[in-house]
């Protein structure tokens, strides 16, 4: 058991320091700052109706949201659209049509035995024969296919950069509003770990403590899981109000935390 409690002793420290840290360079860099970012610059309305900042349950939302578009990040990359990208949908099945045409055409002139460059290169004022004809007009369509071929893909290349911009616009606001709320519940959580804050009602306050340790384990990497499933335990241990594992009390007591 001692080298558990010098784990947490530990973890503490760390969790300590960096509150330090953070305080110190949030005072330094607000002092350089004039105006402060607007954290919600980059996500979409649509997204931030679904997060619905504020309100229960919005920091799993906010969790949701981050992995949602890395998907579509991942859906784009893939050239695969996903859903509510309507415009782009319909320009891709549109150019797929066109090249069809084109394709169709191509075909017929094969059967033919003839070619556009070889028509323009022979055209006389004089031909009038019906397959004189039909290779002219089979030819005049492909221009314009070809065309309005090269205006779509264009127009779906724009398209597509402008879509992948805006999804890595939210992704890096997603990012740093959950590295911000983790640095809240650090903080937080540092400043109920003081002896002072937990004098007058030790239980609320323990349970607050527990609230913020499940609020963490969602934010924190692979590495600081044992550390902060050891201070839960701690807590637990003190409220004795499960006799759940560490890793099953959050879910025992999300209901009372509005996570």
């Amino acid at each position: 058991m001692n080298w558990l409690k010098r784990r947490r002793r530990t973890f503490v420290l760390i969790l300590t320091v960096g509150v330090g840290v953070l305080a110190w360079s949030k005072g330094v860099l607000g002092a350089e700052r004039r105006e402060p970012a607007d954290p919600y610059k980059g996500i979409r309305e649509s997204t931030l109706r679904y997060v619905a900042l504020g309100t229960p349950d919005d920091l799993l939302r906010l969790l949701d949201a981050r992995n949602k578009t890395e998907q579509e990040l991942q859906r784009l990359k893939l050239d695969r659209l996903p859903e509510g990208q309507e415009q782009l949908v319909q320009q891709q099945k549109e150019l797929k049509n066109l090249k069809d045409r084109l394709a169709e055409s191509q075909t017929l002139l094969q059967l033919l035995g003839a070619t556009c460059l070889e028509k323009k290169a022979k055209r006389q004022p004089g031909d009038s024969s019906a397959q004189d004809r039909l290779v002219a007009d089979l030819c005049g369509r492909n221009d314009e296919v070809r065309k309005r071929i090269d205006g779509l893909e264009k127009e779906v290349r724009s398209g597509k950069a402008r879509y992948l911009l805006s999804l890595e616009e939210e992704k890096g606001a997603l990012v740093r509003l959950l590295s911000m709320r983790k640095e809240w519940l650090v903080e937080e959580y540092a400043a109920n770990s003081d002896p002072s804050a937990c004098s007058v009602d030790a239980r609320k306050c323990l349970r607050q403590k527990l609230k913020i340790l499940c609020r963490l384990q969602l934010l924190v990497s692979d590495a600081e899981q044992l550390g902060i499933q050891m201070l839960i335990h701690e807590v637990d241990i003190q409220l004795k109000v499960s006799h759940y594992p560490s890793a099953t009390i959050c879910d025992y007591d999300r209901h009372d935390f509005g996570m």
